[in-house]
């Protein structure tokens, strides 16, 4: 393997987003003039996958494909990137999945709306178990359950490491964090999963269920981490103009530098600086950061100090 070129397949969600900047929630009945109204791909494994693929990895994406317009849109934008399609079913008659992502153009901060509408999940035979061959890891978004847990067996048989995106708890996360080898949890996942309000307890008990490495990410005061002694990865300082996709290439990024060979803390801060980068422009999929760029973050970017939420032992 090219230790800056891992092969990756991704299984997961695109959807076609609607990015509109606006300050507060307009009065009812009232017409609004916004700067701009941005249109462009989305979803956590469509936008993992095309951050991947500008870091420089070899990226396969299997997600269902649709042939209305946005489908069409979306399908160019992931080819263009760079993602290899093959494997990813085109519905026919269906409609893609929608995004409506309202940003406040002060702080960054999205608010999602975001429809499946009636597009089936993949189902389990659509797997190959080809699609593994010469794969350096796998990368799930829990969005497609039954495919992907089929896909974990197999990767993890293969001694392959296995990424789940945990933004929501939703139907097979139970089952496939017993897959995975890496759970990258969101603020909620792991505490909704859990039972357990106390994040290091969430974890503790996330990675109970069989992944080697669990931590929890918290946008810009950092990410807690699971290990002997836990630790906090900061977040790094950027002029922040959308915070849309900020998790999404997170994740990439961890698994981009884990796909090449390095260590927990340095994939987190990897996936970190990944991140930070995306915020600076607009979009889930603006600004995405070349393999050089994150490098000079991580050894110039200045970062934020660790919120005081983090009480370690």
């Amino acid at each position: 393997m090219n230790p800056d070129s891992p092969r990756i397949l991704v299984i997961g969600y695109n959807a076609f987003d609607i990015t509109v900047p606006v300050g507060a929630f307009p009065q009812p009945d009232t017409k609004n003039e916004v700067p701009f109204i941005r249109l462009g791909g989305g979803g956590p494994g469509a936008t993992a996958a095309v951050a991947l693929a500008r870091l420089g990895a070899k990226v396969r994406l299997i997600t269902p494909l649709t042939d209305d317009p946005g489908g069409l849109s979306q399908r160019q934008e992931l080819i263009a990137a760079g993602v290899d399609l093959d494997g990813s079913p085109v519905l026919p008659g269906q409609q893609c999945a929608k995004a409506v992502i309202l940003v406040n153009p002060e702080t960054g901060e999205r608010t999602i709306f975001w429809s499946r509408g009636r597009l089936p999940l993949l189902e389990a035979d659509l797997w190959d178990v080809q699609w593994l061959d010469g794969v350096d890891l796998l990368y799930l978004d829990g969005h497609e359950p039954l495919l992907s847990m089929v896909a974990a067996r197999h990767a993890r048989d293969r001694r392959i490491p296995v990424v789940l995106d945990a933004g929501s708890v939703r139907g097979g996360s139970e089952e496939l964090v017993a897959l995975c080898t890496d759970v990258i949890s969101s603020s909620v996942f792991a505490p909704q999963l859990s039972g357990l309000d106390d994040p290091l307890a969430a974890l503790e008990e996330l990675k109970g269920r069989g992944p080697h490495r669990v931590a929890m990410t918290f946008g810009h005061e950092g990410v807690l981490a699971l290990a002997e002694p836990p630790f906090v990865v900061p977040a790094f300082k950027v002029d922040v103009l959308d915070t849309t996709g900020a998790g999404d290439v997170f994740h990439a990024g961890y698994a981009f530098a884990l796909a090449c060979g390095g260590e927990f803390r340095d994939n987190l801060e990897f996936g970190a600086a990944v991140a930070a980068l995306k915020c600076a422009h607009w979009g889930g999929r603006g600004g995405l950061p070349l393999l050089n760029d994150v490098r000079d973050m991580l050894q110039y970017g200045e970062v934020l100090p660790l919120s005081p939420r983090f009480k370690l032992p």
